[in-house]
């Protein structure tokens, strides 16, 4: 795994999707402002009724105002009100399909993330107790591979993706292990329950030595950890926000924007389109942006799950953990421990009070 031709091709096929998916900096107020990116604004989402809304507002602008209609300016006081009322009760309505949203894709962030951390967990405790002789060794070995392997097969999964690409798992799987795994009817169980295998192989020479034991149970615990992690990431792919919910807002958003042109138009005239064009934007911004990030597992969409990156650190932790185990098995400190210098002494003594 940690061979440096198998490390670079890794890291090439997950950069290659993480350069999707960005990351950008969220301390630059005019970059966020300005930002011309459709994929980054999720434009996508929401073209089809901001289309339709100001394809609808340009086209009753033109005909009232070459009509010569806009002289007439009738009272539109209930109007007013009555759009008011509905503004505000669509806007509770926006906000909380769009905090729900938010929720599921942390939801989805912090599931991915026990992923890592669980992929962590479970190979750094075999890597010190197992492995005592070489039937141990290489099943410790074994369960990192299919750990590793089990947190690329997650992201696929989630992606629907058809099979893992082979230079993801260099060094990692075979091209035989890698279709296996791809072929397999849920790819991430497959690999837990290979984690499982090794795990039994692992200690199954020990007989029932009580130590042995603990740990057999201490790693199969932790892979129902990471068994119940990509559980949490299906149910947020398979499940939506209530239809009725969804129905309900966009039924009254769609009827409060189309009917703004011919409410207003008397009033702004020509800066109807323009006005429209700015509030439709920003109510269906807000609507495309609960629908982007709803279900957030795409490769392409440049505001879903980063899992291309995540991977790519899962890999390198492990990597780092396979070779401490070969610098300082024994967790040894080396060289003399620091003492704090004279200077330092002399400094803390001249500033404390007498």
């Amino acid at each position: 795994m940690r061979d440096a031709d198998n490390t670079a091709a890794r890291r090439a096929a997950l950069q290659a999707g993480a350069r999707a998916q960005p990351e950008y900096d969220s301390s630059n107020f005019f970059a966020s402002v300005f930002a011309t990116s459709i994929d980054r604004r999720g434009v996508r989402a929401f073209a089809a009724p901001f289309a339709v809304v100001n394809a609808v507002s340009i086209a009753w602008t033109v005909i009232h105002e070459r009509a010569a209609t806009s002289a007439a300016r009738a009272d539109q006081g209930a109007f007013d009100g009555a759009y008011a009322l509905t503004f505000s009760a669509m806007g509770f309505l926006l906000v909380f399909r769009l905090a729900r949203a938010a929720v599921r894709w942390y939801d989805g962030r912090a599931a991915f993330g026990g992923i890592v951390a669980g992929v962590r967990a479970f190979v750094d405790v075999p890597l010190m107790y197992g492995g005592d002789d070489d039937r141990g060794r290489a099943a410790v070995d074994d369960g990192a591979a299919w750990a590793c392997a089990f947190a690329s097969a997650s992201k696929c999964h989630l992606r629907g993706a058809r099979e893992i690409e082979r230079d993801e798992v260099a060094g990692i799987l075979s091209d035989e292990d890698r279709v296996a795994v791809s072929r397999s009817k849920h790819p991430p169980l497959f690999c837990l329950s290979m984690c499982r295998r090794a795990v039994k192989r692992c200690f199954e020479g020990r007989g029932r030595d009580a130590d042995a034991a603990a740990l057999r149970y201490e790693l199969n615990k932790r892979v129902d950890f990471l068994a119940s992690q990509v559980g949490a990431l299906e149910r947020l792919r398979a499940t939506k926000i209530p239809e009725i919910y969804v129905i309900h807002l966009r039924t009254f958003l769609f009827a409060y924007l189309i009917s703004m042109p011919f409410v207003f138009v008397g009033r702004w005239g020509w800066g109807t389109i323009a006005a429209v064009a700015c509030v439709s934007f920003a109510l269906l911004g807000i609507e495309g942006a609960a629908t982007e990030c709803e279900i957030p597992f795409s490769a392409t969409h440049a505001n879903h799950l980063r899992m291309d990156q995540y991977v790519m650190g899962c890999f390198d932790n492990v990597a780092a953990m396979l070779e401490w185990q070969d610098e300082r098995v024994n967790g040894e400190r080396r060289g003399e421990v620091i003492r704090a210098s004279v200077d330092v002494g002399v400094a803390i003594k001249a500033d404390s009070p007498r």
